[in-house]
């Protein structure tokens, strides 16, 4: 009988350290570093992985009923192990760098750990401050000039941007509830990132920006979000009585996605490139627009888009918009919340103004005819002759299209 089994064999450290490393890529950086007490084999691995996630949470996660003194050494074993890690590490290039901080105790280092990131060549880089962490806390200039950053994510930062900015290889931005120095920064940061692609936006209260410009001549995605449930009451106060504006200026943008319901006025201009647009927009205490001349601003930037997923709601009733004669619209998306009776209204300018459209989707409640103040347009659109072989719908529903009744079942 073989002697050798039932012997289990150790496959995983015979193979190649790159493929090791690859793997090791995919664990936090406290783990995997923890390898290396596995085998003398495994000991020196993780200074090569080419990816750091440092998270202070892993060190302690009750970090708020500690004593004074157990914090302390909390704070310096993080500390110590960031500066470690930094220093063994021998990757000629940081692929990723993620820093996500709770403790203001990390702060003072914060500087140091970014900067040794950019001096290694980083190419993604995710810094995120949260929970008790103070939102005025400063970025390293240093960030402002990498010229390897592609990928730039932070949470929760103070922006505080230099007069000089430089990303030239700067491909995605993803900037989730920055506080904005004043109202120049964003701009100031945008116009030094020549080759920009994609812009991914998640708004709060605290950014005090009244204009949001985003004018980049390379954007292709753009992504804002801004939500009224993020805010408390009294943090209105902070917006004064203009309202606050979204301007859009990106003749490559081909996507966009809008959920919106405190912008008070959108201006869209140079879009002649979109083809796809995700809208969901309604009122808020903050409007101090009309929302029909609010929607008639939003759609009319919008004019040669081809695929359209628009979501309304508003607690008053829309009148006086206007739509353009979307050509090139062939699929439409069109939903509602509440009591938005007026979509019925919007869904029919719509088919008159969609010529070409082939893909009607209707979502909620757009087709409530229980509100009998509708009025159905006198003819049935063209669009329905020719162009508009699917129609589909997520639920039973009968609409009238002047003389000709259509019934849809599910």
């Amino acid at each position: 009988m073989d002697s050798d089994i039932g012997k289990s064999e150790d496959r995983i450290s015979k193979l190649p350290d790159a493929l090791l490393c690859h793997i090791l890529s995919f664990l936090s950086t406290k783990n995997a570093v923890g390898t290396s007490i596995l085998s003398t084999r495994w000991r020196n691995l993780w200074t090569s992985v080419p990816k750091l996630d440092f998270d202070d949470n892993e060190f302690f996660c009750e970090y708020a009923g500690l004593s004074e003194e157990r914090k302390i050494e909390v704070d310096l074993s993080f500390q110590d192990f960031m500066n470690t890690v930094l220093r063994l590490s021998d990757a000629p290039c940081f692929q990723k760098f993620r820093i996500k901080v709770r403790n203001p105790g990390h702060l003072d280092l914060f500087d140091t750990w970014i900067s040794a990131a950019i001096e290694r060549n980083v190419l993604v880089l995710d810094l995120e401050l949260r929970d008790d962490v103070e939102t005025n806390v400063k970025l390293p200039h240093t960030i402002f000039t990498s010229k390897t950053l592609v990928v730039l994510t932070l949470w929760e930062a103070f922006l505080d941007v230099p007069g000089s900015v430089w990303l030239p290889s700067l491909k995605s931005l993803n900037l989730h509830s920055v506080k904005y120095e004043n109202e120049d920064s964003l701009l100031k940061l945008l116009s030094g990132c020549p080759v920009l692609e994609n812009l991914y936006m998640v708004r709060w209260i605290l950014d005090t920006l009244q204009v949001l410009n985003i004018s980049v001549p390379t954007l292709k995605h753009l992504t804002v979000i801004w939500y009224r449930d993020y805010f408390q009451d009294e943090d209105l106060e902070d917006l004064d009585d203009q309202g606050c504006k979204l301007v859009v200026d990106a003749p490559q943008l081909e996507h966009i996605y809008l959920s919106d319901y405190c912008t008070d006025e959108f201006l869209f201009r140079n879009l002649q490139s979109l083809s796809k647009a995700s809208l969901f927009v309604g009122s808020s205490d903050l409007s101090f627009i009309d929302d029909g001349l609010r929607i008639y601003r939003l759609l009319s930037g919008i004019p040669n888009v081809k695929f359209l997923d628009a979501h309304f709601s508003f607690q008053t009733d829309v009148d006086d918009y206007m739509l353009p004669t979307f050509h090139n619209l062939t699929e439409l998306k069109l939903g509602g919340g509440g009591d938005d009776s007026w979509n019925l209204k919007l869904l029919s300018d719509f088919l008159q103004c969609s010529p070409n459209l082939e893909t009607l989707i209707l979502e909620g409640n757009v087709l409530d005819t229980s509100d009998k103040s509708w009025n159905p347009p006198q003819e049935v659109p063209s669009c329905f002759f020719s162009f508009l072989p699917m129609i589909r719908l997520a639920a039973e529903i009968s609409v009238l299209l002047g003389d000709t009744k259509i019934e849809y079942v599910r």
